[in-house]
């Protein structure tokens, strides 16, 4: 994709992760750029001090006249009056995904898909290959604090990107390298059930380039009943006494705001490479690392930079991400908003801080899902010793008539049903679900503020305010 030969690419749903990572490219590469987002933000602060022009009142948003790409968020409904504007002025209009699927076209791709922990493996690969010397370009689903953004543009060919199962945009992407982290039943709002997930990661799959590669879960069922390709394939997974694992691992709790370790040696087949540690917490993350480091071993890069790459690596944005303290409570951000992510985080929280009363505050995100998955979020939080259930975050486009009806309050009720230890309290909005949460906080709490929608932003004031 010749990104030099647009003059001006007008981005509608700008403050978007993924959309905002292609205004910073195409700036990168000279591409005038505007764009409208219907609120500001720090997305679009950053890149209107980068340089392009972003409007947030619906009013004054107007495709510039010289206006030669449009692109546009999967959020963004085919009725929108400037995508119709960009069709019938014949400008060359797509939408995010696609434009990531036209540029990878060029690339060496290294593409990590699946349900949960897409964002944090696709981090740690880009920064594998970076300090190996590949010089690539990174394109993730959240901010990489190493980078403090969510891309790395590189000189290089080799492109690792986050390829989203949501409504199968992976199948836009023919990688050189496919991980695929997990597969479980999430987004039944496009998909019909786990059966048609698997047949749509199948079809991925089946799509590698034959000088190519495979990493997958070994020790995840969905995965296990994929037919694999004929390419080099690693199977991944936490101990065990065959294929890429680690082995031996020890876990040091945190104190304070100081974050614990894990520590563990790396076996590639029969090769030991030797004894790390990472600075992330929970089984899941070490799932993230073993699967980062498979997939960037079939990739070239040589172990000691993989094993340099764990030991400095200090997470992402919104991925158990500790902000500070409140009335002397640990404060962390998660973006976890899937039954298994949810588990994930709260054992994590456990792992680190095993003495530690554990306060969550979830916000569901958008009905569809809190609907289909309603069962096994409410088997979610047994773990925890407080819960704040905010009203679920409503994403427009993605509500059916049946999905209208469920409702947080209804979700609290399954949790203390079926675990009557578990104290909780109901909140009708963010606001309330913040006021309730500082009258809950005590000292040496661990808060976990989780959820895809707009609750970090409750995280952000407790740590602010209490500056």
């Amino acid at each position: 994709m010749q990104l030099q030969k647009y003059n001006h690419a007008y981005l509608i749903g700008i403050g978007g992760i993924s959309v905002s990572a292609i205004a910073k490219l195409l700036l990168h590469h000279r591409v005038s750029v505007s764009g409208f987002d219907v609120a500001a933000s720090q997305i679009t602060e950053e890149l209107s001090q980068a340089g392009a022009c972003i409007e947030t009142d619906t009013a004054s948003a107007k495709l510039p006249a010289d206006a030669d790409l449009v692109v546009y968020s999967d959020a963004v409904p085919e009725n929108d009056p400037l995508r119709i504007e960009a069709l019938d002025r014949n400008i060359t209009t797509m939408s995010a995904f696609a434009f990531w699927g036209a540029y990878a076209k060029d690339m060496r791709v290294v593409a990590i898909s699946g349900t949960n922990g897409k964002s944090t493996t696709a981090a740690l690969v880009g920064l594998m290959l970076e300090r190996a010397g590949f010089d690539p370009t990174v394109v993730v689903g959240t901010r990489v604090l190493a980078w403090d953004s969510n891309i790395r543009i590189g000189s290089s060919q080799w492109l690792v990107i986050e390829a989203d199962e949501y409504h199968a945009h992976m199948l836009l992407l023919r990688p050189a390298i496919a991980c695929i982290t997990n597969i479980t039943a999430d987004h039944l709002d496009f998909y019909r059930d786990i059966g048609d997930i698997q047949e749509h990661f199948q079809q991925w799959i089946d799509t590698i380039l034959p000088d190519g590669g495979l990493v997958i879960n070994r020790h995840d069922p969905a995965s296990q009943t994929l037919s694999l390709p004929s390419v080099t394939c690693k199977r991944f997974a936490i101990q065990g006494d065959e294929g890429f694992r680690i082995a031996g691992i020890t876990v040091r709790s945190g104190a304070g705001l100081g974050t614990g370790t894990s520590g563990f040696n790396i076996i590639d087949e029969d090769e030991d490479w030797g004894f790390t540690f990472a600075h992330v917490p929970g089984k899941h993350n070490l799932e993230n690392i073993t699967a980062a480091a498979a997939t960037a071993a079939l990739a070239g890069v040589k172990p000691r930079h993989i094993m340099r790459t764990i030991e400095s690596f200090t997470g992402t944005w919104r991925r158990f991400e500790i902000l500070g303290e409140r009335n002397n409570a640990l404060i962390v951000s998660d973006y976890a908003h899937h039954p298994d992510a949810i588990r994930a985080t709260i054992a994590a929280a456990r792992d680190w801080f095993p003495r530690r009363r554990i306060v969550a505050l979830f916000q569901p995100h958008q009905h569809n899902r809190t609907r289909r998955l309603f069962d096994d979020f409410a088997k979610s939080f047994d773990e925890a010793d407080y819960l704040i259930l905010s009203e679920i975050y409503y994403v427009t486009g993605r509500v059916a008539p049946q999905d209208s009806a469920v409702s947080s309050r209804q979700l609290l009720a399954a949790i203390q049903q079926r675990n009557n230890s578990l104290q909780g309290e109901y909140a009708p909005d963010l606001a309330v679900a913040e006021k309730l949460l500082k009258q809950q906080i005590r000292k040496g709490d661990v808060v976990l503020i989780m959820g895809a929608g707009t609750v970090d932003t409750v995280a952000r004031k407790l740590v602010a305010k209490a500056l």
